[in-house]
């Protein structure tokens, strides 16, 4: 389309790019985009095979209710406290049609999840960023920015680190208005920030998806948690039928078979932290993580984008980014053993 027919904010717009995306079964030693490394749950595929029938010439229902029912018995909550979207991303973009206006600054860490951006051009919004410190952590004076919406993504990406107790709380009191706390990656973290749900602090809401720990990447499914009144905000924006028959199934399934859950998530922590050893060993720099994935630089007598390219080449897909301030790092995720070796093997061919 001619860009004389865009909107006039949207002129020159660069929008999220998406990690690369080869064919499926094409062989590539896909480390790039912070999949499971396990499929999923035989009871999720179960459940979807059950929804394959005559019913799928209805519509779903509106508001997801058995997989909010099915979220909210598991954290204890109320279903009415509980809001599923087409993955996180839908949910993010729905906080920015309930509390960002045209005009409206928009909050959050820097650098962190890439869409943030984008969906402050699209909605006219004015972004906040918070440069982060030495260590990785959010400045200061984030916690008072006065923005009527603030993002805090914890275990951060890509940098996977993670805040306490202590740190969140602060932030969300200090806001004045809404905070939205993803914990995309929580499950992989020592622990969640959900009691702050239990106890009802208003302006807080807790974003989750079934892409990582639940192996539900090609599903999109995604909810959040917070006060009533939050959760209804979201329920007025969003798109009447935002979560079809099967992921509404699927979802049900996933967050009840505790089980399969569990030993993903063991299994990615411990095979993170094998990873991460073989990493430092041929001397790169690796921070502390509480994701599915690593922060890594290589040593500085090895440029990234030539590694990148050469790992490529080898059709090994790792993240790369070469804008400040992270420059020169890897992102990569935690697949199985056997990507890992062909990785390494990979790495001291190419730096030797």
């Amino acid at each position: 389309m001619p860009a004389s027919f865009l909107r006039p904010a949207l002129r020159g717009f660069q929008p999220y790019v998406a990690g690369q995306q080869p064919p499926d079964e094409d062989g590539w030693v896909k480390l790039n985009t912070n999949e499971s490394p396990w499929p999923p749950s035989e009871r999720v595929l179960t459940a979807i095979r059950e929804a394959v029938d005559e019913r799928l010439r209805l519509y779903p229902h509106p508001l997801g209710l058995v997989a909010r029912e099915a979220i909210a018995s598991y954290h204890g909550l109320r279903p009415e406290q509980v809001v599923v979207g087409n993955g996180a991303d839908d949910l993010i973009e729905l906080c920015f049609r309930a509390f960002a206006g045209a005009g409206d600054r928009v909050a959050f860490p820097y650098p962190t999840y890439p869409l943030l951006e984008p969906l402050c051009a699209i909605h006219q919004a004015i972004p906040a960023r918070h440069a982060l410190d030495a260590e990785w952590e959010p400045p200061e004076g984030f916690g008072a920015d006065p923005a009527p919406l603030k993002f805090l993504v914890n275990p951060n990406s890509p940098t996977g680190t993670w805040l306490d107790r202590e740190a969140v709380a602060g932030l969300v009191e200090a806001s004045p208005g809404v905070v939205v706390l993803d914990e995309a990656y929580v499950d992989f973290a020592p622990e969640d920030r959900l009691e702050m749900i239990r106890a009802r602090v208003p302006n807080l809401l807790v974003l989750r998806t079934f892409s990582k720990s639940y192996a539900l990447a090609g599903m999109r499914i995604g909810y959040a948690l917070g006060d009533p009144g939050l959760v209804e905000a979201l329920d007025a924006v969003k798109d009447v039928y935002n979560l079809d028959r099967l992921a509404i199934a699927a979802a049900a399934a996933a967050i009840q078979d505790r089980d399969h859950h569990d030993r993903l998530v063991g299994y990615v922590v411990q095979e993170r932290a094998w990873l991460a050893d073989r990493l430092r060993e041929v001397g790169f720099e690796v921070a502390p993580s509480a994701t599915n994935f690593l922060f890594a630089r290589p040593p500085a007598r090895h440029p990234a984008a030539t590694l990148h390219a050469a790992l490529r080449e080898r059709r090994i897909l790792v993240r790369h980014y070469d804008r400040e301030p992270i420059a020169g790092w890897f992102r990569v995720s935690v697949g199985t053993r056997e990507q890992h070796q062909t990785l390494l093997q990979a790495l001291k061919e190419v730096m030797a």
